[in-house]
């Protein structure tokens, strides 16, 4: 009869051991610090090109408006030819590829989706990638 209860206690002691695992899983993700926003990461941006020469800041501007407006690729060809330029500080390069990165994260994820003007955008990162 002894024998009866052991699998099932094994079974009760696991059973505590995974629910301590998602409970502590689950601490762990509150824990993280929000990722800043698009709003948050263009206006800190934004910043670095104040006092920038006026054609490098109306780029940006330029490169802003066109991501504000559902342009992803427009935004993404103007911060390519805008990082080509020279004269950019670190801090500016290091604004332009983050706005890079953040375009082709947005456009691939709705691309795995299936979302077909992200597929239509990042083909055109692509081909005007080429044409440079």
């Amino acid at each position: 009869m002894r024998t009866d209860l052991v699998p099932a206690k094994r079974g009760l002691n696991s059973l505590a051991a995974l629910g301590l695992l998602l409970l502590l899983a689950c601490a762990l993700a509150g824990c993280k610090k929000a990722a800043p926003s698009a709003d948050a990461e263009a206006a800190a941006g934004t910043k670095l090109f104040q006092s920038a020469p006026p054609e490098i800041k109306a780029a940006w501007d330029g490169a802003l408006a066109a991501i504000q407006t559902n342009d992803q690729a427009a935004g993404y060809v103007a911060l390519s030819q805008l990082r080509a330029q020279s004269g950019l500080t670190p801090d500016q390069n290091e604004a332009i590829d983050a706005q890079r990165r953040r375009i082709n994260t947005q456009l691939a994820a709705a691309a795995q989706q299936g979302d077909t003007n992200a597929i239509q955008a990042l083909l055109q990162i692509r081909n005007a990638s080429r044409v440079r």
